[in-house]
């Protein structure tokens, strides 16, 4: 019976002592959370009740909707800080993570234009292409075998000549696939007589095998005829995805020369440098250790002669010694 009032009074002491007041700390942490909560949700358009995206928060730091309302109400009676005090402190945080998230932005940006421009190709190119006979208008049918995927821009300027004897000549582009079946055809009407650009760009996928190139193309119903035709400055320009060209730049790189080429350049002429420095200093201790061996052998070859010049004095001879 006493365990039973004792557990009793602890329950009743419990439920007396109401909501908490969340300390200045928890508080900032609690509006700041909330914060983001509500720029997430206004983001992405959802649309919710407050109570059921602020209760987590709140459970987070141990603390219910009950204590902020308590605590917000004898916040005023407290001389030691003020709400605006926190609200600002809320503030400095919030726009520390912007700029620090703004900054991972830039250099996230960075490596990626460095990454695309590292990896930017041109699969194919021809600076002038000029067609007056119909043989040659194989020239203006280019293929391009192979391909991996990526974006893949086909651009050239063109002028068809008054001796050019055709009316409705056109360009056409497409991939193929590895069956062989066309993908993302794209056909455009030539202009006459005067100076044309024609720019395309295919996004090739890993079904994707070869990029087709017609730039003498006519209806079945038509016949072609007598061409005059100038292409200028043909070029096919490849760029891997976006993730493919970062993740071949790190890979390459090995996450030191991302933007200081210099620096590695510098680095490698000092590691040149000491490889050159390795055979001299082997020679020179081969010199060294040469050297000691034939003071050794002098010092020996001296030493005997002066212990057998002794000998022969003793024995009332003399002996010649050559050194």
């Amino acid at each position: 019976m006493r365990s039973v009032a004792v557990g009793l009074a602890a329950l009743l002491c419990a439920a007396c002592q109401g909501p908490k007041v969340i300390p200045d700390s928890d508080l900032v942490n609690i509006f700041h959370d909330a914060y983001i909560a509500n720029a997430y949700i206004g983001e992405k358009n959802i649309a919710y009740d407050s109570l059921y995206i602020y209760e987590p928060i709140f459970e987070r730091y141990g603390y219910t909707m009950d204590d902020l309302q308590h605590t917000i109400r004898t916040f005023t009676q407290r001389k030691s800080a003020m709400l605006s005090d926190l609200m600002s402190e809320v503030s400095r945080r919030l726009d520390d993570e912007a700029k620090a998230e703004s900054r991972k932005m830039v250099v996230l940006d960075t490596i990626e234009n460095l990454a695309v421009r590292s990896y930017t190709r041109v699969m194919y190119s021809d600076s002038l292409i000029r067609v007056k006979r119909l043989k040659d208008t194989t020239k203006l049918h280019i293929r391009l075998s192979d391909i991996v995927p990526g974006e893949y821009t086909v651009s050239f300027t063109y002028l068809i000549d008054t001796l050019d004897e055709n009316r409705n000549s056109r360009v056409e582009a497409y991939l193929l696939t590895h069956d062989s079946m066309e993908s993302l055809r794209h056909s455009m009407m030539l202009s006459r007589y005067r100076e044309g650009k024609y720019s395309r760009k295919f996004k090739a996928d890993t079904v994707h095998n070869e990029l087709v190139v017609n730039m003498f193309y006519h209806p079945k119903h038509e016949e072609a005829k007598k061409p005059d035709i100038t292409i200028n400055n043909f070029k096919i320009v490849r760029v891997l995805p976006d993730e493919v060209s970062v993740d071949s730049l790190y890979h390459e790189q090995l996450n030191i020369r991302l933007i200081n080429h210099e620096l590695m350049s510098a680095f490698t002429a000092d590691s040149l440098a000491v490889e050159e420095i390795v055979p001299d200093s082997l020679a020179a201790q081969r010199d060294s250790l040469m050297l000691t061996e034939r003071d050794s052998l002098a010092f020996e070859r001296d030493t005997l002669a002066r212990k057998e010049t002794l000998a022969n004095e003793n024995n009332g001879t003399t002996t010649p010694t050559t050194k």
